[in-house]
């Protein structure tokens, strides 16, 4: 895989970020397969299928409202995977089982695996 090639799949992964950032499910229905997975592993995430990506997104939204996903610290490819470090955090709306409790700040130093398929994520993974 050329240098070029794991440019282009790391920025399509930032542009899946920046949309799950700014809650742009326009955006997220361009790049997402409609059988994603999505699962942040040890925190109780799980949502196969792009409908429940979205209302994952929401509840999120909901739950955390100045939520977001942090600059790139490290990254690598592999095959049709990206493997991304960053920093997720936002202020707890409501008490969040393994996340925190309401008014808590929370940071997690997250390791993001996200697969593409035809230029689509079909797998997001996170760990922290």
């Amino acid at each position: 895989m050329s240098e070029d090639t794991k440019q282009e799949l790391f920025e399509r992964a930032l542009a899946v970020v920046d949309a799950w950032n700014r809650l742009d499910f326009d955006a997220l229905r361009e790049l997402v397969d409609e059988n994603v997975e999505v699962v942040h592993q040890n925190r109780g995430v799980a949502a196969r299928g792009r409908d429940l990506m979205f209302q994952t997104i929401e509840n999120m939204s909901k739950a955390f409202p100045d939520r977001s996903i942090g600059e790139t610290t490290r990254w690598a490819v592999s095959g049709n995977t990206v493997f991304r470090e960053t920093v997720w955090q936002g202020t707890a709306a409501m008490d969040v089982p393994g996340f925190g409790k309401t008014g808590e700040h929370c940071k997690l130093n997250v390791l993001s695996l996200m697969t593409f398929k035809d230029g689509r994520l079909v797998e997001w993974c996170d760990y922290g």
